[in-house]
């Protein structure tokens, strides 16, 4: 029978050994990726799936439940805050019109063009 100490052990070395091969994915991605938006979306989920397993590993070797706590508070902060923020950082980049240049298919052009013929405009006034 396998005690409790050694299988929290093993689960908390799972979550650190695939958190750190999410971080290598996410930073190959950045490196490698031709474009702003795939370069966000290999960041993004690096981050937020990565930082988010590594801190739960680390919490469950924390020695005691209060630094457990702070880490899983600093995960869940994590996994709220970083697609909010991506998604800001992305919207920037397509204003600047520098990473439209790549674009195959521009549904938000689309539909911004849309809204500006038929008079409305969107949350932020384009």
């Amino acid at each position: 029978m396998i005690q409790l100490p050694a299988l929290l052990s093993g689960i908390s070395t799972l979550f650190l050994v695939t958190g750190t091969l999410f971080a290598v994915a996410m930073t190959l991605g950045i490196m490698r990726f031709p474009d702003a938006y795939t370069r966000l979306h290999a960041g993004t989920k690096g981050l937020t799936i990565g930082a988010g397993l590594l801190m739960l590993g680390s919490a469950m070797r924390a020695p005691d439940y209060v630094t457990a706590l702070r880490m899983i508070i600093v995960a869940v902060f994590l996994m709220v805050t970083n697609p909010i923020s991506t998604q800001a950082i992305a919207r920037a980049s397509y204003r600047i019109e520098r990473a439209r240049r790549h674009l195959v298919v521009d549904e938000y052009g689309e539909a911004v063009d849309t809204l500006q013929d038929t008079g409305s405009q969107d949350d932020d006034g384009t």
